[in-house]
């Protein structure tokens, strides 16, 4: 069933004297509990998808629908995880999912809210941190407040950009397999941007690549999620389709040299 319908979409940004056009006449639909990995070149325009359908952005053609109504701004059906965790610095752990919470309108006791968060932060891992601010965590911890955060609010939908881009390999990793793993359990539908060829096949069920400020190729990826990437990279399935994804995002770079392009 169709959760994210994305019609004809196209954005333009407009400075005096003159316009960019960031996405054209893109379409996409995207399936209740489906996994969606956005890749391509920089600029090609992933992150301003993502705006977009956030609601933070407004389409100056075309529409986004999820579950068949048109959005006209941000909703609490979209849960949003970037690169930089903006956690509330003066609040715990707990209560910045507990925050969370309340925006989305969770109903429920002070006792019951902070037992619903401390539930997703001991599947996030964070069991020993309820009570730590983040100015007490690493970058990875912090990254998994994030993620119990959205969980917590129980948006249906999840939009990521880029959320493990600043975080150190090993910390990476171990996201990365976590979050395939609990976006699944809890029948999420997500749309993850990044730049990482190896993290969109780890995590995704379909790979969209997007250049030229609309979609060039949509691929099922066909490998059964969710996978460690120890596994992964055992896979010969796994090999055939990194090296399609270079060529194709490599020959997306190759021909964007000496061009303008825009986020």
């Amino acid at each position: 069933m169709a959760k994210i319908q994305i019609q004809n979409l196209t954005l333009t940004y407009q400075s005096p004297g003159k316009s960019y056009t960031a996405l054209e006449n893109l379409n996409l639909t995207v399936n209740e509990g489906e996994f969606v990995c956005i890749i391509g070149p920089s600029g090609c325009g992933k992150s301003s998808l993502l705006s977009v359908i956030e609601g933070l952005n407004k389409a100056t053609s075309g529409k986004v629908l999820i579950d068949g109504k048109e959005i006209t701004g941000p909703g609490k059906d979209r849960g949003i995880v970037f690169q930089h965790y903006s956690l509330f610095p003066w609040l715990t752990t707990v209560g910045n999912v507990v925050f969370a919470m309340k925006q989305n309108k969770i109903k429920g006791s002070k006792k019951e809210l902070e037992e619903t968060a401390k539930h997703y932060l001991t599947k996030v891992g964070l069991a020993d941190a309820f009570e730590k601010y983040p100015a007490e965590l690493s970058g990875g911890m912090q990254q998994r407040v994030a993620i119990a955060r959205v969980l917590a609010a129980n948006s249906s939908i999840f939009l990521m950009d880029e959320p493990f881009g600043a975080i150190d390999p090993k910390n990476r990793q171990e996201l990365q397999e976590l979050l395939g793993v609990l976006t699944r359990e809890e029948s999420k539908t997500v749309l993850f941007v990044t730049h990482d060829i190896d993290e969109a096949i780890l995590l995704a069920d379909r790979i969209i690549f997007i250049d030229k400020h609309s979609i060039q190729a949509d691929i099922e990826v066909g490998i059964k999620k969710p996978i460690t990437k120890a596994e992964l990279i055992d896979n010969e399935q796994f090999r055939t389709l990194n090296s399609h994804l270079m060529s194709l995002f490599y020959r997306g770079v190759a021909e964007n040299i000496g061009h303008e392009v825009y986020l």
